[in-house]
């Protein structure tokens, strides 16, 4: 089934009004490679080798979501507070389960965003991939869920894994010894006197703004994809003293053809079109 490029929707359809602070529920999808995710399949001609890979972990945050109005203007989603995927302005998408290769997961699962909207016609929806700074640097095990997710976290002064798509080929290069091929995104640079002490800034911050026109919740899904994101990495090799795939740090040779596809710049390499995020 066809994927539109987020940045490519261009059509504004406007949804119908809404009643007085209904719910909304904007739904999420992973694939890899177009198909369905799963913690037990396997997904062929993946990156520049065309590498059989599975997947061990499959998880994103997102923020600030908003709903888009006929004029332009944002609303900002009211999300529910469930306690354990949805906290302030910041979930937890979080599609593992568990079972199979994803022995770091957790059983639970969550695929939307839920919360409520006052009455008004929209047509579109905004969201960040992240965490605001004044949340990203903050003590796990003192946080409310699922900001106490530790699978999701660095430390203080880088903050939270914003994404976390771990991949594992069937097959290495030879000399390859990495325990996988990991797409992390997440906070860099940041400036802080050590791990354990929350920075003043972070040079690149590595937040992820999207804006989706013609989006409409009961029409619509959200896919998220990390094949177009690492079509020209080799996942079967790993750049010598760096960490397995590409975490976002610098002077790393994996994530040279990777963090522009996340539409982010990275070295000398100029921002792209982003395409780990589609509208369907």
């Amino acid at each position: 089934m066809k994927h539109i490029l987020v940045a490519a929707i261009a059509a504004a359809v406007a949804m119908p009004a809404l009643a007085d602070d209904v719910n909304v529920t904007i739904p999420f999808v992973a694939e890899i490679g177009g198909k369905p995710f799963s913690c037990t399949e396997s997904y062929p001609e993946m990156g520049s080798t065309s590498a059989d890979v599975t997947a061990t972990d499959f998880r994103m945050f997102v923020s600030n979501a908003a709903m888009i109005r006929a004029d332009g203007s944002r609303q900002p989603i009211t999300l529910d507070q469930d306690g354990q995927w949805q906290s302030g302005d910041v979930a937890l998408l979080d599609f593992e389960d568990a079972s199979g290769g994803c022995t770091n997961g957790t059983p639970g699962t969550h695929a939307a965003l839920t919360g409520t909207v006052p009455a008004g016609e929209y047509t579109g929806i905004a969201f960040d991939v992240g965490i605001p700074f004044e949340e990203n640097h903050v003590d796990p095990t003192l946080a409310p869920a699922p900001l106490n997710t530790t699978a999701m976290f660095w430390n203080w002064q880088g903050g939270y894994k914003f994404v976390r798509i771990d991949m594992v080929p069937a097959q290495k290069a030879e000399g390859n010894e990495a325990a996988g091929w990991f797409l992390h995104l997440g906070s860099t640079m940041c400036d802080a006197a050590s791990k354990t002490e929350a920075p003043t800034a972070c040079k690149n911050p590595n937040t992820l703004s999207l804006k989706v026109d013609g989006f409409d919740p009961a029409k619509n899904v959200l896919v998220v994809d990390p094949a177009p994101v690492v079509a020209d990495a080799d996942l079967t090799v790993n750049a010598p003293e760096t960490s397995p795939g590409c975490m976002s740090f610098p002077d790393d040779g994996d994530c040279m053809t990777v963090m522009a596809k996340l539409g982010l710049p990275y070295m000398d390499v100029a921002a792209g079109q982003q395409s780990l995020i589609t509208a369907r």
